[in-house]
């Protein structure tokens, strides 16, 4: 068995792994025009330990809200799935909490809005709280820590741990704002609130989103939070989508008491702060707005928001053929309509909204074919 993680045959997979999404990205066909020169040159780099992460592309994304985006090379990527390859399955299997929803094989939206539907139905109350500028304070101290307690109790072969632990470092360590390229508008910028931008971070805080590896480590980061909220407070109830965390309880005053003390928690071991305008008590009857639907005790529905979004989608693609990205976008929508009571609303969508091309082409249409109406029928000659 060869001393290292870093062989072709790991770097070849984490590279398949990488260009599954990504392969008809210029980044990506340039990186394959001279594929095993590439993986060559980087395997040397990581067995020597002379990897550095190299420029990302910053860009400003704008729904559902504005957002700073740094997009690592594709290189980088493949090395971000090497990582992950070799330690997602530790956390995984043995730490990770069954509601922690975010970014996870099995889990996600559907997933979430299940389990918490489960909930809403058993409990009287619930408390909704979310993290201020999340990724933005994440202190890399803090989750190299986390991290590596972790790994140095794994039963692998010293050099496991120690190659493992300094990818991670490197990783986690990288300043993207240092070298990088932006794309876009220029004046996207300024729809950024004060202190959402990693420019506006002190030394070693904050995460860029974008990465697979941010969105794991996120997890790493907030697991804490997660066995905090399970083991000390004994919360049977509670589901975690990144920042955005419910509990379920049928005391409010146990909910009332539980959020300080995760605030205290919060600010004392991962310094990071409640949302001060993102907090809500309410009875489970009165429905909680969660991944893009709205759950009560007795049904979810869609909310207002992915109605609009997906109408002004639908305005933009009638102005166009379709195509496969289009197709797949629209599916998506109607996918996530698809988990809700939304018959009458995708009825609509599909008959009122959509244009002939696209009604013959999205998949959901199937669902409505004795919807459409029926050619008139032609009176017998006198």
């Amino acid at each position: 068995m060869p001393k290292t993680i870093f062989t072709a045959k790991n770097i070849l997979k984490a590279y398949f792994d990488c260009r599954k999404t990504k392969r008809k990205t210029a980044n990506a066909l340039k990186y394959e025009l001279n594929l095993e020169n590439n993986l060559s040159e980087l395997k040397k780099c990581l067995l020597k330990r002379s990897y550095t992460p190299g420029r990302s592309i910053c860009f400003i994304v704008t729904t559902p809200k504005p957002r700073e985006i740094f997009a690592a090379d594709f290189k980088d990527r493949i090395v971000h799935h090497l990582l992950i390859n070799e330690v997602e399955n530790i956390w995984e299997k043995k730490l990770f909490i069954e509601d922690s929803y975010a970014c996870r094989k099995g889990k996600g939206h559907h997933f979430a809005v299940k389990k918490v539907s489960e909930f809403a139905k058993k409990y009287r109350f619930y408390g909704q709280f979310d993290i201020a500028n999340f990724f933005g304070c994440i202190d890399k101290n803090i989750l190299f820590h986390c991290f590596k307690k972790v790994i140095i109790k794994e039963k692998k072969p010293k050099f496991w741990q120690e190659e493992i632990l300094w990818l991670a470092k490197t990783i986690i360590f990288n300043d993207p704002t240092q070298k990088f390229r932006y794309k876009g508008d220029p004046a996207l910028k300024k729809l950024l609130p004060q202190g959402k931008s990693l420019f506006d971070q002190k030394k070693n805080l904050g995460l860029p989103i974008g990465n697979l590896t941010s969105q794991f480590f996120a997890n790493v980061y907030l697991n804490e939070l997660d066995h905090f909220v399970k083991d000390k407070l004994d919360f049977k109830a509670y589901g975690r989508y990144v920042d955005d965390f419910v509990l379920f309880s049928n005391s409010k005053e146990e909910i009332i008491f539980s959020r300080n003390e995760i605030k205290k928690f919060l600010q004392s071991r991962l310094h990071l702060t409640l949302h001060p305008k993102k907090q809500q008590i309410q009875p489970t009857a009165h429905g909680l707005p969660f991944v893009g639907y709205f759950i009560k005790p007795w049904g979810v529905t869609v909310r207002r928001n992915v109605v609009k979004s997906l109408k002004n989608k639908i305005y933009q693609f009638n102005q166009q053929s379709a195509t496969p990205k289009t197709l797949a976008s629209l599916n998506s929508y109607f996918g996530h309509l698809g988990k809700a009571k939304t018959y009458r609303l995708r009825r609509h969508l599909i008959l009122a909204h959509l244009s002939g091309e696209f009604k013959s082409k999205v998949k959901v249409v199937k669902d409505f074919h004795h919807l459409r109406p029926k050619p008139e029928e032609k009176t017998p000659s006198s």
